[in-house]
């Protein structure tokens, strides 16, 4: 894309035209990982960058200093993964072993509920009355991931669901075929919490991968609306005068996630800021101390997006959860009011009275 003429060697002028005008190179770049490359992007480092990149000193940069660089970034790039991976690992199984736990308390709970004669068995009888009544056991039998358990709800499917779960053929549920059953339901339960996670982890990828590159071009061009005189570097009168006038620059230092850059915007506190950010003590900051600033607001804000994603799945799982039990609840108490013999199947005659004459139906 950047080699117009196919030559295999990048000119200047190819470069900088593909970095103003193609938006796949600059996408790429935003992301690729290796900071060289990334500062082709802004055009006070541009020059700099391609000194680093021709290490030949020919004046263009070859196939092989372009896939060296690449290396430093895939490199990189794989390295951020497998520490993102790492900590999603982490915090998948603490996450599946709290839930587990939880997961088996319900199921002994819902049993003891259902075994009224505390027996130890569940029969028939014990089933068929804590399913039409007790909400709590039908809460934990609609989402427990076994079919066969689920089946105890639906009357036509409660005879073959109970001849399933009794293993030794007693007549009765006892507690370890209750286990059994809870283990199958609970392996369905990680494997379907694994594949949305992974799901989510996707989608979430992306939108910290869109917001970085988002955040990164904005900070380029706020430090660009600054720097008035192009010198490479930001004064404090091209600073005062920028927080005081320019509505863009002001609304990015608000939202940037570093407090030093944060307190450009106050008087009070623009000398201990500058201060604190000219590592060099220059008296001004140029693009590596700007870059150093925003890489810590990034972090920070990446962190609270992290959060943010967080806290929407558990509100979106939270309300799925709510909606199915409500959902699958109607639906059998639609089931029963149209089997009006209690036969436990709907009759071609009970379903064309109940779509006629039930509005709830």
């Amino acid at each position: 894309l950047i080699d117009k003429d196919d030559s295999g060697s990048l000119a200047i002028d190819e470069i900088t035209t593909a970095v103003k005008s193609d938006k796949v190179v600059k996408d790429f770049l935003k992301t690729c990982g290796d900071e060289t490359l990334m500062f082709l992007l802004q055009p006070k480092r541009l020059d700099h960058a391609l000194r680093e990149l021709d290490t030949d000193g020919s004046g263009e940069v070859d196939i092989d200093e372009w896939e060296e660089a690449i290396r430093r970034g895939l490199s990189k790039r794989l390295e951020q993964l497998a520490d993102e991976r790492e900590r999603r690992e982490r915090a998948a199984a603490a996450e599946d072993e709290a839930f587990s736990a939880e997961f088996l308390f319900a199921a002994r709970k819902v049993f003891m509920m259902i075994d009224e004669d505390d027996s130890g068995t569940l029969t028939k009888e014990e089933i068929t009355t804590a399913v039409k009544a007790n909400k709590e056991v039908i809460d934990f039998l609609v989402n427990c991931g076994n079919p066969n358990l689920q089946y105890l709800l639906v009357p036509a499917r409660l005879e073959a669901a109970l001849e399933a779960l009794d293993t030794d053929r007693s007549g009765e549920i006892d507690a370890m075929e209750w286990e059994a059953a809870i283990e199958t339901a609970l392996k369905a339960k990680l494997e379907q919490r694994r594949v949305e996670r992974e799901q989510a982890q996707s989608a979430n990828r992306a939108e910290i991968e869109a917001f970085t590159a988002e955040f990164l071009n904005a900070a380029r061009e706020c430090f660009l609306m600054i720097d008035k005189d192009n010198s490479g570097t930001l004064t404090k009168k091209e600073i005062v005068h920028s927080v005081s006038s320019d509505k863009s620059v002001k609304d990015f230092l608000q939202n940037c996630g570093e407090p030093n850059l944060q307190f450009l915007l106050v008087p009070a506190r623009l000398e201990a800021s500058l201060d604190a950010l000219d590592t060099s003590k220059d008296g001004e900051l140029d693009m590596d101390e700007w870059e150093e600033a925003i890489k810590r607001g990034l972090a920070k804000r990446v962190s609270q997006l992290q959060d943010e994603q967080e806290r929407r799945a558990k509100a979106a799982a939270a309300e799925n959860a709510a909606f199915s039990a409500e959902f699958l609840g109607a639906a059998r108490r639609v089931f029963a009011m149209i089997d009006v013999d209690n036969s436990g199947t709907l009759t071609k005659e009970e379903i064309k009275k109940s779509v006629k004459s039930d509005k709830e139906v």
